[in-house]
């Protein structure tokens, strides 16, 4: 059986060696997103953003069973729903920030947010020992600044934010209608009869909708000049017309927090059920909680759609045969990252462990710069560079902080 006492002869060396490979599952698990047929789906929309969650909660949940050919004792703590419950609602939110907000921004945002909640979780609640208070501090500022910095070197303008949606981006074409009264399983010859239903019943298209948030946020789609479609840069929630750019951030804000909060339960659980014994708790948590989430979904559906038949029809779409290969791939990155990021905060503390792994930004950036060629302009480019130079100074000082 593997456990944190069996383990405990790594020390910091495998916490830093998780966190490293922790970054670099969460920093690309999007990038097989970014393909054009992703893109391309819902008209353009892209997936809503509870598909992609689903991806990513199933093949976690399906990859973390490996863990029991390394000789793990399979273990369930009920505090792995818990950490379910809170990483698929921050997710879906995050998700819906990237889609509102764009990808630098919203990332950017949630990152300097996990790292201050996942910090003051390990120091002032559950009193995690560093070796000086002041160098931890300023590695967290460090890295802020840098997030901070990456994010503003990277951002897009106001117009290419507003058309930017998807996981990673969204391109928006012509003829874009309500994404999501598609059924789950795609149907092309009722697709055309339920979108036109969905118009008839005054239904405004919802497509940025997040379980309860679909009831009560308003998406309008407004034409341009070229006859095509965009965004409308307002939405209504809860009857005040907000900014689209704030909404999103909002929701990065929301992920922010839940994100620095998912592995706390881990830290209440028995001592016997933490580390990469809680992998598997986690992952059925994140299953049931994703199950819960459609069941909502399916509710709320059929509750305005007047049956269960008719709500069932109307759920978001998998798009199984345009997505599945870039969703099944993308998953299996956010897996294992999510695997390590247990085993860093396992080894190094909430405050540490989970700070260092949302350097995440940097591999995602650079996958931008190299292979999407998302930062444009030799001086935006070298700023990021150096912004992240900032970052991977306060990794450094962070690194050495640790005390057992």
């Amino acid at each position: 059986m593997i456990s944190v006492e069996s383990l405990n002869s790594c020390g910091n060396g495998c916490g830093l060696i998780a966190a490293l490979i922790g970054c670099l599952g969460f920093g690309s698990f999007g990038a097989p997103l970014k393909s054009t047929t992703v893109n391309k789906v819902n008209d353009g929309q892209g997936p809503h953003p509870f598909v992609l969650q689903t991806y990513k909660s199933a093949m976690y949940f399906l990859t973390s069973w490996l863990v029991l050919l390394l000789g793990v004792e399979f273990k369930f703590t009920p505090w792995g729903i818990v950490s379910g419950m809170l990483w698929v609602t921050g997710g879906a939110c995050g998700i819906f920030g990237i889609r509102n907000a764009g990808l630098a921004i919203s990332v950017g945002t949630w990152s300097s947010i996990t790292v201050l909640v996942s910090f003051s979780w390990g120091i002032f609640v559950f009193g995690e020992k560093v070796q000086s208070p002041r160098q931890t501090l300023l590695g967290v500022l460090l890295m802020i600044l840098g997030f901070i910095g990456m994010t503003y070197f990277s951002s897009s303008t106001e117009s290419e934010i507003i058309s930017s949606s998807n996981d990673l981006s969204l391109v928006v074409e012509e003829n874009v209608h309500a994404g999501l009264s598609e059924p789950l399983l795609e149907n092309t010859q009722d697709a055309g009869k339920n979108e036109s239903e969905n118009l008839e019943e005054g239904d405004p298209p919802l497509d940025d909708s997040i379980g309860g948030i679909e009831a009560l946020v308003s998406n309008k789609v407004q034409s341009n000049d070229k006859g095509c479609c965009e965004k409308s840069q307002h939405m209504v929630c809860l009857g005040i017309k907000w900014d689209r750019k704030v909404l999103g951030v909002l929701g990065a804000v929301v992920d922010g927090i839940l994100g620095g909060s998912n592995l706390v339960p881990m830290k209440i659980a028995p001592t016997v059920d933490r580390g990469i014994d809680y992998v598997l708790s986690f992952a059925i948590g994140a299953a049931i909680a994703t199950v819960l989430g459609w069941a909502m979904f399916l509710v709320i559906k059929s509750y305005k759609a007047g049956s269960l038949k008719s709500g069932s029809e109307k759920l978001p779409s998998l798009h199984l045969k345009k997505i599945f290969l870039p969703g099944v791939l993308s998953g299996i990155l956010w897996s294992i990252g999510n695997v390590s990021q247990i085993l860093s905060v396992t080894f190094l503390g909430q405050s540490i462990g989970m700070s260092i792994v949302q350097s995440q930004m940097i591999v995602s950036g650079l996958l931008g710069i190299v292979l999407f060629q998302e930062i444009k302009g030799v001086e935006k480019i070298v700023c990021w560079i150096l912004s992240a130079m900032l970052t991977l100074m306060g990794i450094v000082l962070l690194s050495k902080e640790h005390k057992n």
